[in-house]
This record gives C-alpha cells, structure tokens and sequence, in this order.
C-alpha cells in the first residue's frame, strides 16, 4: 500500500502518492504524455508553473485531470522540493531566481573601466565582484582560489576549488584589491581616495555540481552559498550571468575576453594585487589538440599564445567581457566562464586554457540557488 503526503506548491495541496526523495536532479523522464523530458522544479517548468500560478491566483482548485497529472508526472524531491517531469521545450530557468537577475534594482556588472594600470593592474574597486577563496592549510590561512560574486549570497566558483576540500576553505574574502595592505588606496591628484574595507564572510553550503568529474575536469562548476548577505557596496558588487540565449551564443563569438585574479593557483598567490589580461578565444579544436580529447560546448578555450597573459588569472575565477545586459545600451560585464584548466599551469609553453561555459549552467545555477535559498 502506498502511502500519501500533502505537498504544497504554492499554496495549492496536491495529493501524491510518495516517491524516491532522493530523485536526481535534471534527470531524463518521460511526462504522462510520453514526452521525453527532464526532473526539474516546478518554476523551472513553464506549463506547471504557469497553471499552478493562475489557479492560486484565481483561488480555484486544480481541476482533476491536471492533478492527476501532475501526480503522474511527479518524479520526487530534491533539496526537499518537489519535481516533476518536465517536457523539454517547457524549461524554462528558475522564475524566482530569473526575477531577482532581471529586476531593475540588481545591480550587476557595473565597471569603472576596462583598461588597465602598470600593463595589468586593474585599477581601484573596478571589479568589485571578485572573490579570494580562503583555506585553512597547516594552520595558516591560504588565498588559493578566485571566484566571483552573482548575488548577495553566492559565489560561483570551479568545482575543484571546493571538491575535497571542504574542511580546509573557511571564509570568502570580498572587496579585495591588494592583499598586503589593510586599507587600498590610490592618489587621485593630491587627494588620496581609499576603498572601504575588505568583507571577510563564512560558508554556509558548498555545492558542486551533481556530475563533476574530478578525472576528466569535466562539469567544473560551484557555487558557495555565504552565511550571511552581503550588501552591495561601492567596492563589492556582483558580475552579471549570460542568462538570455542572446548572451549565451555571445559566449561564441567575442574575440576577446578578459581574465582577472591575483595569479592564485593551488601552490598559492603570486601575485599581491589584482591583475587583467586579454585572452583570445579559440576554436575548440584548439584544446582538442592541445588536452588530446573532445572538447564539449560546456567549455570555452580562450587563450594561448602569450606566456604571461595565461598566469593572471586564478583558478575558479571569471572569464569575462562586456556586454549589453537585458538591452541595456550601457555594456555590464558577464562572466562567460570560469578558470577551470590549464590557464594556471604556467609551464614552459602556452596552452590555451578550458573554461567552464557558464551559459551552458544558468539552468543548473538558478534551479540551485532557488533549491538552497535566494
């Protein structure tokens, strides 16, 4: 006899019989309808989230036959909230995140400028989403990844920041701009102009992605959810996502990005302030020859060419460009992609880099970030 549970999705009670809870994520299913489809949330759904919305808005209850279709079509719950089979051409990214990217008030990649002080330096506050990942090594405290700020409580960075290491990353350094000294400054004619503070905040979750593959460097992707908000401030704000698909297909076409970061790799920092570089993109054949595999379209191959350019970035940190934003005719910067492989080796040649395509994970980043808590 099967047992049955209440959920409410909502507001609205629907009756379901109670199926694995441990339903993956974005796994393929068929829908009542048999149509191929994947396990997604609700409001990732379009159809579902749509019916469901207007019958809550409206105070009726869900006609039958559609509740019994939704009940058919439940697949379990992840993170503790309820999925369903979803057909492909209904998904849709997560509403409630894709209502905080899109409102006027988010603030996102907004940039002083895109040149550069001293050949890379960046100058002063100018890409106050950056992040230093902090660990805990023989107990001394270790900047040895980068990542960026998307939200007032998450930060994207690569999955092999944070896969196994857990216990040794602590806290997420915000604001930063030269790491020696407690107040960044910079003369501004006589006058001295000096950033706020640094931001020094914990880690509530590490999320990495479902199918990373630590072998192969595959699915590099992760985000931190922090123990608090983080309010925006002139020297820490987010960078922008390629949330449209006119953004994501931009991903394969700007000639150049840039890379920034202070040089940290997993042997540590080497560089003490935050540096630029320019790095072309490549053709994926490019890093098929260089890595002897296939190379996915959820990878970038930016770079090469220039020994210097390929060591400023840090690992886990963004690969950027400015773009025009929701039609905005100011250009925001977007992180297209994120510092996953061979851009920090340094070695006696240079390699183009593999990039996390960051278009190809909005999905899987607002599905996450509504699924932990915005």
């Amino acid at each position: 006899m099967i047992s049955r549970c209440f959920v409410a999705v909502y507001g609205i009670a629907l009756v379901f019989g109670v199926q694995a809870a441990g339903a993956a994520y974005a796994d393929e299913c068929a829908t009542p309808n048999g149509e191929s489809g994947q396990c997604m949330p609700f409001s990732s759904c379009k159809d579902i989230e749509e019916r469901l919305t207007q019958s809550q808005q409206s105070g009726q209850s869900v006609p039958a036959d559609y509740a019994s279709y939704l009940q058919k079509a439940s697949c379990g719950e992840f993170n503790g909230v309820r999925h369903f089979c979803c057909p492909a051409a209904q998904i849709q990214h997560n509403s409630k995140v894709m209502a905080l990217f899109k409102n006027k008030s988010f603030d996102c990649g907004n940039f002083l400028s895109q040149r550069v002080a001293n050949g890379y330096e960046v100058k002063l506050s100018s890409r106050p989403w950056m992040a230093l990942l902090r660990y805990q090594q023989f107990g001394e405290p270790r900047f040895l990844c980068g990542g960026a700020l998307i939200s007032e409580r998450y930060i994207l960075t690569a999955a092999h920041c944070v896969h196994g290491l857990q216990d040794d990353l602590d806290e997420i350094r915000l604001g930063e701009h030269r790491i020696s000294t407690e107040e960044d400054c910079r003369q501004q004619g006589r006058k001295k102009k000096c950033a706020p503070p640094v931001v020094d905040v914990g880690i509530e979750k590490y999320i990495i992605h479902e199918h990373y593959d630590a072998r192969h460097i595959m699915h590099d992707i992760a985000l931190l959810r922090l123990k608090r908000s983080v309010p925006v401030q002139k020297h820490i704000k987010p960078i922008c996502l390629p949330i449209t698909d006119d953004l994501k297909q931009q991903a394969e076409q700007i000639n150049t990005f840039f890379v920034t970061g202070w040089g940290t790799t997993e042997n540590g920092s080497s560089s003490d302030v935050l540096l630029q570089a320019n790095v072309p993109l490549q053709p994926r054949s490019a890093c098929s020859q260089a890595y002897r595999r296939q190379v996915p379209t959820t990878q970038l191959c930016v770079g090469g060419g220039d020994l210097q350019d390929s060591c400023k970035g840090d690992s886990g940190g963004p690969l950027q460009a400015p773009a025009r934003y929701l039609g905005e005719f100011a250009p925001r910067m977007v992180e297209f992609g994120i510092v996953s492989q061979g851009v920090v080796s340094c070695g006696q040649i240079s390699l183009p880099g593999l990039y996390t395509n960051v278009g190809e994970y909005v999905q899987w980043i607002t599905d996450t970030m509504a699924s932990h808590g915005l």
